[in-house]
């Protein structure tokens, strides 16, 4: 799966554009933390269910992310039938790293080195960019604890 977002050596993110060679260093992640809870961008509804079972709520809302299956530790998020937003708050839906929400910033720190911090619209995140996929990991957090961690995509 291909995910629009690239253009002319910037990535676009919501009000920000950071150039490409800034993620050489600072937030810089392997492809494979782009997961939480087991489950991978670009997987089908079909392979979520199996990993996880029926979801104990199944939405539909209108935009890039047009079907979410909510689960006791993961909100997934499907566009054109594949996986490509993540979300968790519950101390259960960690990364492959084993950061998950409650653990500390400082823990954070620890497994993925300085984060790039962004300023968005709905607040301010933590955030690691792979060097070979279009989406990336974002981690809220509030006084020194992780409050969340997702998986964004570029629509």
């Amino acid at each position: 799966m291909r995910i629009k977002g690239f253009v002319s050596g910037c990535l676009l993110l919501p009000l920000l554009c950071v150039p490409l060679s800034s993620r050489a260093g600072e937030g810089s992640i392997a492809s494979t933390e782009i997961s939480i809870g087991g489950i991978v961008i670009g997987e089908t509804p079909a392979q979520v269910r199996k990993k996880l079972g029926k979801p104990l709520r199944e939405s539909r809302t209108s935009g890039f992310l047009d079907l979410h299956y909510d689960y006791p530790a993961v909100r997934v998020s499907f566009n054109e039938q594949v996986v490509a937003g993540l979300e968790s708050r519950s101390s259960q839906g960690c990364t492959p790293e084993k950061l998950c929400p409650g653990d500390s910033v400082e823990r954070m720190r620890s497994l993925y080195g300085p984060p790039m911090v962004v300023d968005r619209e709905t607040g301010r995140y933590f955030e690691y960019y792979p060097e070979d996929h279009d989406c990336w990991l974002q981690i809220s957090a509030n006084a020194g604890k992780v409050k969340g961690v997702a998986v964004a995509c570029q629509p």
